[in-house]
């Protein structure tokens, strides 16, 4: 047998379904070997994150960001009902963002960019909460009607965007790409499934939609992870001068980009 990931070619389907009708298939075997091919395609994708110095720049400061939420998430103990809700939130964020990791790494890109989108999403719930810290309690014991007519993403952008004074409505837009690219069924989106004009089953690595989703994790889970952490004040020592040390080198790092 073979994975799915094995090398393409016309018979490849016979192949398939003869071996699942043969005494020596064994179960599961196509998805040992497709998670062997996924790791090698992780593999590869390291190594071209690692060899290219803008890349490897904007990676480390995802490692950094995912550090500091897990931090401030598993490290610091809740002085408060809101503050344990929060850090609920952050368990959100941190998976999502490892599994963002996870799929951008083997080379699932449009997969990976759906994740960022939740990313955004919580983001800017978090936002809110920290301008507005009464909304937490709120939100939580929130009913449906509540939670839709107060907390609905559009919603929740709407408010930032009053809060902000922001009139071109840059979050609906950026939201609206994620959408349409990544988390929602469209022609549009089938570009983050192709390589060389032809649509690609399973994961593939390409360098333009590697640097892509690394570029755009930068931007959606470095913020997001600021101000998480600025959520819980008075922190340990450590944890406050890791916040600062990272707010300055994401300022930075972003400033640097091309």
């Amino acid at each position: 047998m073979r994975g799915y990931l094995g090398e393409t070619n016309e018979a490849m389907p016979i192949v398939l379904l003869e071996g699942y009708m043969s005494d020596a298939f064994k179960i599961f075997d196509n998805f040992r070997e497709t998670h062997g091919q996924e790791e090698k395609f992780r593999a590869e994708t390291m190594a071209l994150i690692e060899a290219d110095a803008a890349m490897r720049m904007r990676f480390s400061l995802v490692e950094k960001a995912l550090s500091l939420i897990f931090v401030y998430t598993a490290d610091h103990k809740a002085r408060s009902d809101d503050e344990l809700t929060v850090q609920m939130l952050g368990i959100r964020i941190f998976n999502s963002a490892a599994a963002s990791i996870k799929l951008g790494l083997s080379g699932y890109y449009q997969t990976a960019f759906g994740q960022l989108r939740d990313i955004m999403e919580t983001g800017f719930l978090i936002d809110l909460f920290r301008t507005s810290p009464s909304k937490i309690a709120e939100w939580k014991n929130a009913d449906e009607k509540t939670l839709r007519d107060e907390f609905a993403p559009v919603k929740v952008r709407d408010a930032l965007d009053r809060r902000d004074g922001n009139k071109e409505k840059k979050r609906a837009k950026q939201y609206k790409i994620l959408c349409e690219y990544a988390a929602h069924a469209t022609y549009r989106g089938f570009r983050m499934t192709m390589r060389n004009g032809n649509g690609e089953i399973g994961p593939f690595v390409e360098d333009i939609n590697l640097r892509a989703w690394i570029e755009e994790m930068v931007l959606r889970l470095g913020p997001t992870a600021v101000i998480y952490a600025k959520l819980f004040p008075n922190a340990n020592t450590e944890f406050e001068n890791f916040l600062r040390h990272f707010g300055t080198e994401l300022v930075e790092g972003i400033k640097r980009a091309p």
